[in-house]
């Protein structure tokens, strides 16, 4: 029997069945079969020999149509992904509009622009968001949505909308999901927002502690949003979602400090199921080697930081890694300091290279487990797994081929992003893709992207049983 497409003679790395020597083909969107070395032929074949065959990476935290319109932004940016081996990202996005109103708008740019898949993730901001929430899971085949702690008090102003988020209105958010008959996924931004407004400017609460000209620095941030306000709130609102149990279904999303995922491995020990995510550059970068161009909430920290969270990586504490991606230019980005900085910057494309560089070739992690928390784990959290995150008959055929000897120096051109700079450009990084498929279809090989924009699918939940 001839395939559609053969990737023949590679390590394929799998968490349920471990690494082995396989060859791996493609029907259609599907894989047909995982077989023996050189067992199989197909129309177009790829010679993976001294390679490794990976589950496509997910991205499950990106902020596409931040700074530019997702239409823009669906192209560019997951044509980036593919350069890093992502096959399906994650794209959170709140509006105080009617999501039962808009939402026909981004589904039509997403669907004429990605090159790869995707699904939405809504950042709900009033009760009348609340109210839609069987609306989206139902209509829109979207489960997961997000809790900005940082929000707390300023949506009204920011947002034009009805309420200020605070307990109560996180309490009703958290029983309407709970609600739901199918299972949904919170995902929270932990900050105590009266502590880090305290420290630090805020326009919206009237908190001013800097003198006019001062020039401050990276440590102006990591000051201002202290690592124990991460935790504190992560805590708090966990334990909210517990009250009701849903601590299954709370995900922390970008897990910035040491102190939090301590706290969350405490939490795990005393029998709560919360989700943890960090993000690549809390694992790649540390405070004192960052400048203008690193501004992020919540920011990058110390070394010891670092080193922890790596801890918490490896032991399963931390399961899933983001990259809080979004693409603007260095000159909206850089400000007159950090502070004054645009906040984010472009990372997808780097997600699964750096995680193989400082995690599996620094032997902080296996190979196995860059993975789990690459693919496998993150598809379980969103519910799309077994369809993505896997390699097995039947499922999407969803690929990364990977040279882990191959050392590349990052620059924009090599990223391919909107973005004209990275925040690790003139990294030396080992571990990057030769090849990218994209459910059977091979997008992106040896440096080019050759797959078709607009191929990229809405993946809608709960995924429907074959």
């Amino acid at each position: 029997m001839t395939h559609d497409l053969v990737v023949s003679n590679g390590t394929v790395v799998s968490p349920e069945q471990g690494t082995f020597d396989a060859d791996v083909a493609a029907d259609g969107d599907a894989i047909a079969a995982v077989a023996t070395p050189g067992s199989l032929s197909g129309e177009r074949e790829i010679d993976a020999s001294g390679k490794h065959v990976l589950p496509g990476a997910i991205d499950p935290h990106t902020h596409h149509g931040i700074y530019r319109g997702l239409e823009a932004d669906a192209e560019t940016e997951s044509r980036s992904g593919l350069v890093g081996g992502v096959t399906t990202i994650g794209n959170y996005f709140r509006r105080p509009d009617s999501y039962r109103e808009i939402m026909d708008e981004y589904f039509a740019a997403a669907e004429d622009n990605y090159y790869h898949d995707y699904f939405f993730s809504l950042g709900l901001l009033s009760y009348d968001h609340i109210e839609e929430i069987p609306y989206i899971v139902d209509e829109l085949g979207i489960t997961s949505f997000k809790w900005y702690m940082n929000y707390k008090y300023v949506a009204p102003e920011k947002f034009g909308v009805d309420c200020e988020m605070r307990d109560d209105w996180g309490d009703a958010f958290i029983q309407a999901l709970a609600e739901q008959e199918v299972s949904t996924t919170l995902g929270h931004h932990s900050e105590n927002v009266e502590i880090t407004s305290a420290r630090g400017d805020n326009p919206y609460l009237d908190v001013e502690t800097d003198e006019e000209g001062e020039y401050r620095d990276y440590d102006a941030l990591v000051e201002q949003f202290p690592g124990y306000a991460e935790a504190q709130s992560m805590t708090a609102s966990g334990s909210l979602a517990r009250q009701h149990g849903y601590d299954d279904d709370f995900y922390a999303v970008h897990i910035s400090s040491g102190q939090t995922a301590d706290e969350l491995a405490m939490l795990h020990d005393a029998g709560w199921n919360i989700t943890g995510e960090t993000c690549t550059h809390y694992l790649a970068l540390t405070s004192d080697e960052c400048d203008e161009r690193h501004n992020v909430n919540p920011p990058v920290r110390s070394k010891e930081d670092q080193e922890t969270l790596w801890e918490r990586v490896a032991d399963g504490t931390i399961s899933c890694i983001g990259t809080d991606h979004c693409a603007n230019l260095a000159e909206d980005k850089i400000g007159e300091d950090v502070p004054d900085s645009l906040p984010g910057f472009p990372s997808t494309a780097t997600m699964l290279p750096l995680v193989l560089s400082a995690g599996v070739h620094e032997d902080r992690i296996s190979l196995e487990r860059a993975v789990e928390v690459t693919a496998t784990d993150t598809a379980k959290a969103f519910d799309l797994y077994p369809k993505k995150g896997s390699i097995r008959t039947g499922t999407d055929a969803d690929l990364t081929i990977v040279d882990l000897d191959e050392t590349k120096t990052v620059t924009p051109e090599l990223l391919q992003s909107a973005a004209d700079y990275s925040p690790y450009e003139g990294r030396e990084v080992t571990g990057w893709p030769t090849h990218t498929v994209v459910r059977g279809e091979v997008a992106y090989e040896n440096g080019e992207v050759v797959g078709e924009q607009g191929r990229g699918t809405h993946i809608d939940r709960p995924i429907a049983a074959d």
